[in-house]
């Protein structure tokens, strides 16, 4: 087989495998939509903080939103509602909703 050939292949095999992914990612949001609902008062569906003791939610990064759950999880962060929203989350949980937030897309828009 020529290197064009195997590249052409390896590129058509990736982009089967892409799209046969698709499904599955939409399936996947739509769940962690589901669960975010329950930050929705607070947070929003859309991310953008309700009330204003809440931090806007949207376009953060996974990690980081995880992180910060963990920590009101496990009592290394404080806060009166979340201490106790996020006690009884689980792991699974965790990855939903900031799947979900993580997912959102912001844009900025600076001051001239």
């Amino acid at each position: 087989m020529s290197m064009v050939f195997k590249r052409r292949l390896s590129l058509a095999l990736a982009l089967l495998l892409g799209s046969a992914c698709l499904p599955a990612l939409a399936a996947d949001l739509t769940a962690a939509k589901a669960k975010a609902k329950m930050c929705a008062a607070c947070h929003g569906i859309d991310g953008i903080a309700k009330v204003a003791d809440a931090p806007n939610l949207a376009g953060n990064g996974e990690l980081y939103l995880a992180r910060q759950l963990q920590a009101f999880r496990s009592g290394e962060r404080k806060h009166p509602q979340m201490s106790v929203i996020a006690a009884g989350l689980g792991d699974d949980d965790i990855a939903a909703v900031t799947r979900w937030y993580s997912s959102i897309k912001v844009s900025v828009e600076l001051p001239e």
